[in-house]
Formats: structure tokens, C-alpha cells, sequence
């Protein structure tokens, strides 16, 4: 499943923590690349204890939005980092390692810390065994996807593009079997909203319980 959320953070928390980000110094983003992908990645990282910090941050208000928690089910955060692009930078094809500080990727995903008129450029592009597909992440959008997909960040041609990356450890391994989870709880939601605590949503508390059950890794 590939989730795109707008506005998962609100723009005023994004507003004050870029601000606070403003006189900070980016390193060479090659400093964190596996040996292959440092041959394609060209951008810059932010790193230090400000860096911590502001990830910290959004990690803790993304863990208030309940779509994507939905999405995730998040066991454990392997690592987040503040990058940014400027123009003539990408990041070419790769894929993300498998293992990050001991804990495996499930999830990568991307959070947008800059407003769509600000860049042009900077899609992020997925590739699939048959097609691509692109994203431009405005301030306060995340994109969810799981790890195992080839991607890469088009060059930015004007302005800078900012923006939060990180990747999870879920709770659900498969992806498959995180997509069916998303798809029956929010439909556990829209059963409750419209009519309550009905049969149809005892039913399908019940399967998305047990399906928990059968495939929670924790």
C-alpha cells in the first residue's frame, strides 16, 4: 500500500521548526548512503542534536494522526533525518537497506517541510515491476510506502525542497496484510458512523481482532 496523507502535520508546527532550522548547517547526504547509492545521492542532511530534535518532534505529532498510525503500526523506528535539495541536486534509483541500527525497514516514508510554490521539481518517483509513479509532497504531506520498492527524488530545478524521511519497523510485517488491516479498520469507522455499534461493525471487529492476532510480530 502506498498512502498519501495532506496535511498530516499541522503547518504551524512545520512553520516554527523550519524556522528554528534556518541557521543550521546541512552536511553532504552521501555521509549516510549504503556504497552503491552514495553513487547516486546528491543532496544534503541536516545532523546533531537540532536535527534530533526536530525529528523527535514530528515523529511525536504523526503518532497523533490516527490515519497514519493506521497505516504504519509502528513497532520501532529504525531512523529519520532532515534532508533538503537545492537546485541541480537528486537522488537517483536505489533502494532503502533493509537493515537500519538492527531494526529492519518496513515502512520508508517521506514528509514534505516545504510549500509546493517554494521548488519545482523534487518528485518523488516509485518504481513498480510494470510503471513509475510521482508525488509532490507539499508542507505537511506524507507519503507512506513500503520499503521494498526501487525509488528515487527527481533534481530540484528551482528553489529547495525540505523534507523529513524516516523508516519503521510495523508491527505488521507484510504489506499485503497491513493493507487489509487499514482497509477494515477504516471500514470498522464509516460502519460506526453511520450506524453505530451495529452487528456489521461487531463482525468486523471481530476479524480485524483476529487477523491481529494472526499476524501482530511484537
Amino acid at each position: 500500500m502506498i498512502l498519501h496523507i495532506q496535511k498530516a502535520v499541522d503547518e504551524a508546527v512545520i512553520d516554527s521548526l523550519v524556522a528554528g532550522l534556518s541557521a543550521e548547517q546541512f552536511g553532504d547526504g552521501k555521509a549516510t548512503a549504503g556504497w552503491a547509492a552514495k553513487e547516486v545521492k546528491n543532496n544534503q542532511q541536516l545532523t546533531g542534536k537540532k536535527a534530533k530534535a526536530a525529528t523527535d518532534l514530528l515523529l511525536e505529532k504523526l503518532h497523533t494522526n490516527p490515519l497514519v498510525q493506521s497505516a504504519m503500526r509502528p513497532k520501532h523506528v529504525a531512523r529519520c533525518s532532515i534532508n533538503r535539495y537545492e537546485v541541480g541536486q537528486y537522488y537517483g534509483t536505489h533502494m532503502d537497506d533493509s537493515l537500519m541500527n538492527g531494526v529492519r525497514t518496513d515502512i520508508s516514508f517521506t514528509l514534505g517541510l516545504s510549500e509546493l510554490d517554494t521548488f519545482e521539481g523534487g518528485e518523488l518517483v516509485i518504481e513498480d515491476t510494470s510503471s513509475e509513479r510521482s508525488w509532490r509532497l507539499g508542507k505537511g504531506d506524507i507519503l507512506i510506502y513500503p520499503s521494498h520498492y526501487l525509488h528515487r527524488v527527481n533534481e530540484v530545478t528551482q528553489g529547495a525542497r525540505l523534507a523529513m524521511i524516516g523508516w519503521i519497523q510495523s508491527v505488521i510485517k507484510h504489506p499485503s496484510h497491513r493493507e487489509l488491516l487499514f482497509d477494515v479498520e477504516q471500514s470498522l469507522k464509516v460502519e460506526f458512523d453511520a450506524n453505530g455499534k451495529s452487528e456489521n461493525f461487531d463482525r468486523l471487529t471481530k476479524v480485524f481482532h483476529n487477523l491481529m492476532r494472526e499476524w501482530a510480530d511484537i
